[in-house]
């Protein structure tokens, strides 16, 4: 999903008056300090993403309050902080037009952030007149949402030091921040395209995921609409985790889902002891239409160089599960161990059939 970047347009601050109307109403019984348009739609005549970036700030005390408002009262769903501290990502149901709600503590220099790069561009033409040239070359770079913020980093630090708001720690955890880390830029490969998951995504995982056949040798029986949106909010949430030990990519195929790749990281045992090496368990799924074509095999081979090395890959499956255990031998995993009747899933006592591979520096696929 590449990101789109439009020129200023006025009818913005508009939206942000109807759906603050509409906050308004769904947080009628909690004391909310000020519903605020921030980011760049909220600059006149700054080009921009066309999704209105809201945020309610509260005091501490009232933040539960406030979520569970919206959560009860707009059937928001709640995605947690990702990453960044006292500042709360909901997602509103109502996406006409795109919106990014957040609830913010008062006070927090994430909320200090938004609010000064919003002033400081509007109080100067010059300052916004570059930004928004940046932007629009980044997006003429084809890029996603990931790639788009971690190449814009360094002209959000000119702004936010303009502003003279924040303390040099401050600066330095927002550039952090903004900076990827272990979230992915798009991977392409020939066919395919390998990136985060985002909440759109959870239409197309349910339909893959209630597909009988897709999860016949998986614990939990085909997902219902609900549970998939519940795994797609946490995908999202643990690829924010530092470090990073949940790994799932979509694999999007001529602009269309068509599955997923993932690996736990383990770096400590049982007992809480340090690994000698992580150990990645690895998993994947893709709709029936595209099995035998490769794509399975292909995406693998570009989701593994981005875990972290040296690791020791794992894949373990059920003996009769054939894509899985012949997908480990295509990528060079060797058979480490077959044990009978290991364990019960969905009535039945199965096998448990693991392959795995060392990698020390990066992945020779």
């Amino acid at each position: 999903m590449s990101v789109v970047v439009e020129q200023y347009n006025p009818e913005w601050p508009q939206h942000f008056e109807r759906i603050k109307s509409t906050l308004k109403l769904f947080l009628s019984e909690v004391d909310v300090l000020s519903i605020e348009h921030v980011g760049s739609t909220s600059v006149p005549g700054l080009a921009a993403k066309p999704i209105i970036d809201i945020d309610i700030i509260v005091t501490k005390e009232n933040l539960d309050d406030a979520v569970s408002a919206l959560v009860r009262h707009g059937e928001f769903t709640y995605l947690g902080e990702l990453g960044i501290v006292d500042r709360h990502a909901l997602r509103d149901p109502d996406q006409r037009p795109p919106r990014n709600i957040y609830v913010c503590v008062d006070g927090a220099f994430q909320t200090r952030n938004h609010l000064s790069v919003r002033d400081t561009l509007r109080s100067n033409p010059e300052l916004r007149d570059e930004y928004g040239q940046i932007k629009l070359q980044l997006a003429a770079l084809d890029l996603n949402i990931v790639d788009y913020i971690d190449a814009k980093s360094s002209i959000i630090q000119k702004i936010l030091t303009k502003a003279g708001l924040l303390a040099t720690e401050e600066l330095a955890a927002i550039h952090a921040v903004n900076k990827k880390g272990h979230r992915q830029g798009a991977i392409k490969t020939n066919r395919l395209v390998l990136r985060e998951f985002v909440m759109k995504d959870v239409a197309p995982f349910h339909a893959l995921e209630s597909i009988p056949e897709v999860v016949r040798y998986q614990t939990f029986e085909p997902r219902t609409l609900e549970q998939a949106k519940e795994e797609v909010v946490k995908i999202i949430q643990n690829s924010c985790v530092t470090p990073r030990a949940h790994f799932e990519l979509a694999v999007v195929h001529e602009g269309n889902f068509i599955g997923r790749v993932g690996a736990l990281l383990k770096r400590t045992d049982e007992h809480g002891e340090a690994l000698n090496l992580p150990h990645a368990n690895l998993w994947f799924s893709f709709i029936p239409e595209s099995h035998g074509k490769g794509f399975a095999t292909e995406a693998m081979r570009a989701f593994i160089p981005v875990l972290p090395s040296p690791n020791i890959l794992e894949i373990e499956c059920d003996p009769r599960n054939t894509g899985s255990w012949k997908m480990a031998e295509r990528l060079g995993f060797k058979k480490v161990s077959l044990t009978e009747k290991a364990y019960e899933c969905k009535g039945e006592w199965v096998d448990s059939l693991v392959y795995q591979k060392t990698v020390w520096v990066s992945a020779d696929l």
